[in-house]
C-alpha cells in the first residue's frame, strides 16, 4: 500500500480512512425544512402570480416582522422557489417570437397620428381617465411648430 500511495502521491491515512468506509463529516448546519416556506410562498404567489423571488421575499419579510418572528434569507427563498418551479421565466433580452402581422387601415398613406392619455386622481379616491387622438399631418407647418396640448376646458368638461 505504501508503494501505491507514493506512486499516486496521496497520504496513506487518507486511503486507509476511505477503505474503512467511514462517512465524511458534513459541514454546516442541516438545511431547514422547506414545507412551511413553500406554503408561505404559494400563499403570496396566489395573490399575484407575477411576483418574482425578490418581491416574494419582501412580502415574507414584512409579514414575519408583523408577526414578530424571523424571516427567511433571500437566497433561501430563491433556492426554494427554483426547486419547486415557482420562479418566473427569465427575461433574456431576446427578440420576441410573436408575429405582429396586423394592419392599420388609414384613408391615405403617410398619415401621422398623435395620441395621449393621462389619469387624474380625485379627492374621493376615484380616478378620471382622459385619452385623445388627433391627426398630426402637417400640424407643425400649419401651427408654427408649437406643441399640441389639451385645452383645460376639455379636461374640466370630461371630469364632470
Amino acid at each position: 500500500m505504501k508503494t501505491v500511495c507514493q506512486t499516486l502521491g496521496v497520504a496513506r491515512s487518507n486511503i486507509a480512512a476511505r477503505a474503512t468506509g467511514s462517512p465524511s463529516k458534513a459541514r454546516g448546519r442541516p438545511p431547514l425544512p422547506d414545507r412551511e416556506l413553500v406554503d408561505d410562498i404559494k400563499a403570496v404567489i396566489a395573490d399575484m402570480p407575477t411576483y418574482g423571488y425578490r418581491r416574494v421575499h419582501a412580502i415574507l419579510r414584512r409579514n414575519a416582522r408583523k408577526q414578530g418572528r424571523s424571516w427567511p434569507n433571500a437566497k433561501r427563498v430563491y433556492r426554494v422557489m427554483k426547486l419547486h418551479n415557482l420562479l418566473l421565466m427569465r427575461h433574456t433580452g431576446a427578440v420576441d417570437d410573436r408575429l405582429h402581422d396586423g394592419q392599420v387601415a388609414v384613408a391615405r398613406s403617410n398619415t401621422r397620428w398623435c395620441s395621449d392619455g393621462f389619469e387624474i386622481g380625485c379627492d374621493n379616491k376615484e380616478k378620471v381617465r382622459v385619452a385623445c387622438a388627433t391627426d398630426k399631418a402637417d400640424w407643425g407647418q400649419r401651427h408654427g411648430g408649437e406643441r399640441w396640448t389639451i385645452p383645460s376646458r376639455l379636461v374640466r368638461n370630461s371630469a364632470q
